[in-house]
């Protein structure tokens, strides 16, 4: 049986492996390996020009594709005109600097995003029909934290200062869910050599059991009788059983020919990598910290040179504002890599340029992301998603990969995937 997916990011590169492993002859088609799971090598340097740190990929992946993580100590730093407050690894001491930065109630949000998190990864992350808003909320307060899928902003406000409120939600979120406060407060490390060896070691591992990859993006996605039965590149057509597109929703549904409205609109994100000739000369406040996440009020840094050698130079990479993050991170600058909305549309194939391929926020959420009664499937027979915009959502994880590999299998093999 023939399966043939669209994209070779990292869900796509995770979801060809499992369905490999149980039987497909799988074919990814894509022009860049590892989408915006990726290494650009500039002036010798190497940047993760896009995701530029790994947090959410379940342990099992993480072993099971041998990444190799460096787990930065404090995992987070939050820079504050009156405070600096590191978020160790080790609970304890993380609990106890937050404490004594004046977080008196931050033992209490711990918890509960603990219990949630958990709850979630019991029932809520490896599934084939993604659940309910409503029913996560049930959940959540069978074992009280229900609080927790209360309004973004409404939930920290009740256990963290003001200004701490947006290191853990992006502008946009305040009101949605707190689910989203859970589901980006993790245990955030730098990947040696960039976010390309994520890509590039599923890629091998795929690549040794069979998983053949053209390097092509295709044209058009073959519909007949409401059926999904292959693909077109230029002017050659591969026919298949099954089509798994890891491509936004909206791409997908276009490469489909089918008339569908996602409510898209331009982010104003802005990605800056920027070579430098050393390490950037920071105040005394902040020095001790370089190896961590730092967040301040004009951005979100990284200076992953700091720890992973196999850089070949000196790179510093962040959101925010360019101006305000270089007034604090001095250095004689050798080159900036500059990424927003309107060049990752054109580079990544990403219509409205959105990282996440559909916002992460109501509708698109729980069952509602793409669409309801959607879930991995499309309304078009043997048409599939497993990518960013389906659920649980963006970032580099390979949930959405797995859990539509999964579904193929249930749906066309009639067992589950068991590994």
């Amino acid at each position: 049986m023939r399966a043939i997916v669209i994209g070779a990011g990292h869900n796509g590169l995770i979801a060809s492996y499992y369905l490999r492993k149980t039987g497909f002859d799988v074919i990814i088609f894509d022009n860049r390996l590892g989408g915006m799971t990726d290494t650009t090598v500039i002036k010798g340097v190497k940047i993760s020009r896009a995701s530029y740190v790994l947090g959410l990929m379940p342990r099992k992946f993480v072993e099971e594709f041998e990444i190799p993580v460096i787990q930065q100590d404090p995992v987070q730093t939050i820079w504050l005109e009156d405070r600096v407050i590191p978020f160790w690894r080790d609970r304890e001491k993380r609990i106890k600097e937050l404490v004594n930065a004046g977080e008196d109630k931050f033992p209490e949000f711990e918890e509960k995003i603990t219990k949630f998190k958990e709850l979630l990864e019991r029932k809520f992350t490896f599934v084939t029909t993604p659940p309910s808003e409503k029913e996560v909320r049930e959940e959540a307060k069978k074992i009280g934290v229900e609080d927790v899928m209360r309004p973004s902003k409404e939930f920290l406000s009740k256990y963290l200062s003001e200004d701490l409120h947006y290191s853990f939600i992006y502008p946009g979120m305040e009101n949605s869910p707190g689910y989203l406060v859970s589901y980006f407060y993790n245990d955030w490390s730098f990947v040696k050599g960039g976010m390309g060896t994520v890509a590039e070691n599923i890629y091998e591992k795929a690549k040794k059991i069979g998983v053949d990859l053209i390097n092509e993006k295709i044209d058009k996605i073959l519909v007949e009788n409401d059926k999904a039965v292959g693909v077109k590149v230029k002017d050659k057509v591969y026919k298949a059983d099954v089509i798994l597109s890891t491509a936004s929703p909206a791409e997908t549904m276009r490469l489909a020919e089918y008339d569908h409205k996602f409510f898209l609109h331009k982010p104003g994100w802005v990605k800056y990598n920027v070579i430098l000739r050393e390490i950037p000369k920071v105040c005394e406040r902040i020095k001790g910290f370089l190896n961590s996440i730092i967040d301040f009020e004009g951005g979100e840094v990284v200076i992953p040179s700091v720890l992973d050698d196999n850089r070949g130079g000196v790179v510093m990479e962040f959101m925010g504002n360019y101006d305000e993050v270089m007034e604090r991170f001095k250095g004689e600058i050798l080159h900036v890599d500059k990424l927003n909305a309107k060049n990752a549309e054109e580079i990544y194939n990403l219509p409205a340029g959105d990282l996440n391929h559909l916002p992460m926020r109501e509708p698109y959420l729980f069952d509602g992301r793409p669409e309801k009664g959607w879930g991995y499937k499309t309304p078009i027979n043997n048409l599939y998603l497993g990518g960013a915009g389906t659920y649980p959502g963006g970032q580099v994880s390979g949930i959405p990969g797995y859990n539509s590999a999964r579904l193929i299998i249930l749906d066309k093999l009639g067992r589950d995937l068991i590994t």
